[in-house]
């Protein structure tokens, strides 16, 4: 059988990960929002209040699977 390496990610990745995610979240949301409002400075003030917090969760997320040993080899 063959010996899987294991490989633990750095807290850089996972902010890295989690911003380049929402980079796209927020361009999807401010377009929805100025779809439904018609103001672009609302839109973005929005989306940017949004986007802060789900990058945190979404850190935060990344990090506990650090420690769930299911799917590791």
């Amino acid at each position: 059988m063959k010996e899987v390496e294991l490989v633990h990610s750095t807290y850089q990745r996972s902010l890295a990960k989690a911003l380049v995610w929402e980079g796209f979240s927020f361009v999807i949301t401010s377009i929805a929002v100025y779809l439904v409002y018609g103001n672009w400075v609302s839109s973005l003030k929005f989306s940017f209040g949004i986007t802060l917090i789900k990058v945190l969760l979404f850190f935060i997320h990344e990090r506990a699977w650090k420690f769930v040993s299911w799917g590791k080899y």
